[in-house]
């Protein structure tokens, strides 16, 4: 008999899940053991059974990969080969641009609680009242319909709901990681080794 996990500590012993994303991936049905779903986090398996995070295979000790990827607008899914790594942070269907994927489970939960710069390009339904003031958000207005907004620790979804005229954001920027200009919508690449240097300096500075 091999050494026995509960399947969330399986998950978090890898480094790509924090317990608490863990737990919730098992309970939202995005892991099977042996082609199976298990819903219950404290379920037992052993190094002998394969473990799958929707579609792809979770071992102790994976290579951890860090990914920029450029999300199209109107689409959910990310190509086949990156849906084993987890974004730092998703864009509503609407939106494009740029993502941040990896399993790396130390900087996902350090981009959690760090206060973090987001920059968009917003198209706009109207526009924003000038006098609009708010201690997360900053606006540069380049025409009546269009602005670029930067924002500090604050989620896609939370941003819409403080302006509700915004009607599609394109996400240019992830302090420090900029869209690459030669990305193109759909593709993406694998972050070089002073941009995970520097990202890792935003949030995690004690890693230096």
């Amino acid at each position: 008999m091999g050494k026995k996990y509960k399947l969330f500590k399986f998950l978090q012993e890898s480094g790509y899940f924090s317990r608490r994303s863990a737990i919730r991936a098992i309970k939202y049905g995005l892991v099977k053991v042996n082609k199976k779903v298990v819903r219950e986090p404290w379920y037992e398996v052993s190094l002998n059974d394969k473990i799958t995070f929707k579609g792809f295979e979770i071992k102790l000790n994976m290579p951890i990969e860090y990914v920029i990827y450029y999300k199209p607008a109107n689409s959910t899914y990310f190509p086949k080969e990156l849906r084993h790594l987890i974004p730092l942070e998703n864009l509503p269907k609407p939106d494009e641009g740029l993502i941040i994927l990896t399993n790396d489970g130390e900087l996902h939960r350090a981009y959690n609680t760090r206060f973090v710069k987001n920059k968009y390009i917003a198209e706009l339904s109207i526009p924003i009242d000038e006098n609009f003031e708010h201690q997360n958000i900053k606006i540069s207005l380049i025409s009546r319909e269009k602005a670029i907004i930067t924002t500090i620790k604050l989620k896609v979804n939370k941003l819409k709901k403080i302006l509700p005229t915004i009607k599609k954001l394109k996400r240019i920027e992830t302090e420090p990681i900029v869209l690459p200009k030669n990305l193109k919508a759909g593709e993406y690449r694998k972050m070089t080794e002073d941009e995970i240097i520097a990202l890792k300096s935003i949030l995690i500075p004690t890693s230096s």
